[in-house]
């Protein structure tokens, strides 16, 4: 294959489609679908177009197998957060390339995906590849508002999704070191819980000039100073503690026998602190409050009525929710409320001894020796919850190959992904596709 020319063409897709604004919201992920579906229909491709709302948009386009195995899903989402244009280097919906970067709203969240995923198809049809699975590519909207319009709705009205035996979706990817090495595959078979609570506290209003004892804010704030400084107790599910063992590895000599056991090693009051000062290793190892939105007064010199705040938890798989609102009740005063006001399901991660987990260990092995492919539980939420909840052994990972710099310009300023990313991404995907599929 010439991997050139395919880059070129990707990276021309991937132009168009960051231009098409599909900030959500409001969404208007309907064009998005017929971009896609102009390029399916000129490959002869089959593919269906769903508008559950007016502008909502969902496409679905399958290759289709012998029938052997049951499919598999390529999923990705059209929707992309708003952009602060001001603070941009570039125009985040112009598709610029600049030193080897493609810069735009979506460029890693999440249309890259869905380029590499779609010209998969394109390649393995051109290539005339016999598969004994459909491939269905899904490109989904509403995801970054909770996917109730997209995945949430397909999965119960469009059949095929749930008769997928594996999907792959955004989350996990190789992860580099400084000196762009691969560090690890980083594949996420299962995620937290969403637990979100407000937090409403009820006072006597008044003139800010005379303060008195009925303050809702004050009572708010130092209530919220007891949840937020809550230590939660450790819970490690063992696709956590098997993460921590295969990184072990590359810990310094002090800390390497802490990470291969890192339940004997969270009760070491020193290594503990070291560990949960890391966002990231912190989030998997416990359930989390983040106090996200406060609100309270419209005027300085007003004392209000009533403030509220809003709380993001998200629980570790199997935490009682019961047992967490009565350790957030326990550190509030009686007289302030608390409301769930969303939440999901409590899933069990995916299998991992699997076709398809051990075609990503194949490519790794191939192609980064003694780089290791780590489980991951992702913090935040993705559409995979869905196919889960249906019995979809679903990994969240997009093949790239990115630092934490570049990671960090998800829903951030000045996103952009390398363009070599997105010929390794297809060569990729096309070979774990032949792997499990042909």
């Amino acid at each position: 294959m010439d991997w050139d020319k395919l880059l070129q063409e990707a990276t021309h897709h991937l132009q168009e489609y960051i231009r098409i604004q599909t900030v959500n919201p409001p969404g208007n992920e309907i064009e998005g679908a017929t971009f896609f579906k102009k390029i399916f229909d000129a490959e002869t491709i089959p593919c269906q177009v769903f508008e559950p709302s007016p502008g909502r948009g969902s496409i679905l386009a399958t290759l289709k197998g012998n029938g052997k195995k049951k499919p598999i899903l390529l999923l990705n989402h059209i929707d992309v957060v708003p952009a602060e244009k001001e603070h941009w280097k570039v125009d985040p919906f112009a598709g610029t390339i600049q030193d080897g970067y493609l810069y735009g709203r979506g460029a890693l969240d999440d249309k890259s995906m869905g380029i590499i995923e779609m010209m998969a198809l394109l390649i393995l049809k051109r290539e005339k590849v016999l598969l004994k699975r459909d491939v269905l590519f899904f490109a989904g909207a509403d995801e970054e508002t909770g996917g109730g319009w997209g995945v949430e709705w397909a999965i119960e009205k469009v059949p095929s999704l749930a008769e997928a035996e594996y999907a792959l979706n955004e989350g996990g990817a190789v992860i580099l070191n400084d000196d762009g090495t691969a560090d690890r595959y980083g594949v996420s078979n299962g995620q937290k819980v969403l637990f979100q609570l407000e937090v409403k506290a009820k006072g006597t209003s008044g003139h800010g000039s005379m303060p008195h004892s009925d303050n809702p804010n004050v009572k708010l704030v130092e209530a919220l100073e007891r949840v937020t400084k809550w230590e939660t107790p450790y819970n490690i599910l063992p696709v956590v503690k098997e993460y921590f063992l295969k990184i072990a590895p590359k810990q310094p000599p002090a800390d390497r026998q802490f990470f291969e056991d890192i339940e004997k090693g969270l009760s070491d009051p020193a290594f503990s602190k070291r560990l949960t000062s890391n966002p990231i290793y912190n989030s998997i190892v416990r359930d989390t409050i983040s106090l996200t939105i406060l609100q309270g007064g419209s005027k300085i010199n007003v004392i209000p009525s009533e403030s509220t705040a809003s709380l993001d938890c998200r629980l570790i798989p199997g935490s009682s929710k019961e047992d967490f609102l009565k350790g957030v009740k326990k550190r509030l005063v009686d007289e302030i409320e608390v409301e769930v006001v969303s939440e999901s399901r409590s899933l069990p991660p995916s299998p991992l001894d699997t076709d398809l987990f051990q075609a990503i260990q194949r490519f790794a092995a191939k192609n980064d020796p003694a780089c290791p492919v780590v489980p991951l539980l992702l913090s935040g939420a993705t559409d995979s919850r869905f196919l889960r909840e249906k019995g979809v052994i679903t990994y969240d990972f997009c093949p790239f190959r990115l630092t934490e710099t570049e990671l960090k310009t998800e829903h951030g300023n000045d996103e952009r992904i390398a363009l070599e990313n997105l010929r390794f991404g297809m060569k990729m995907l096309v070979e774990i596709l032949k792997d499990v599929a042909a």
